[in-house]
């Protein structure tokens, strides 16, 4: 796959993924599932790891965590 940015080669790889929720919630999940680019380090992650994504923050949300950082490994 090439990058939709800057066309560069997108290689296996991890990112991060901050989610603000309102004004009241913060959780950051790390260690996400990626393609990224090589050359600009633009993340593009797959649909099945955003769903899983979803359910890590709101998961967090219904735990009260109004700011966190989750490790995507653990939490999946």
């Amino acid at each position: 796959m090439k990058c939709p940015l800057c066309k560069g080669t997108m290689g296996k790889s991890k990112t991060n993924l901050p989610y603000e929720i309102g004004e009241e919630y913060l959780v950051v999940v790390k260690g996400v599932p990626a393609l990224v680019c090589k050359q600009c380090g633009e993340p593009f992650v797959e649909i099945a790891e955003l769903r899983v994504v979803e359910k890590i923050v709101d998961s967090a949300k219904k735990d009260g965590i109004t700011l966190g950082i989750v490790k995507y490994k653990e939490a999946a």
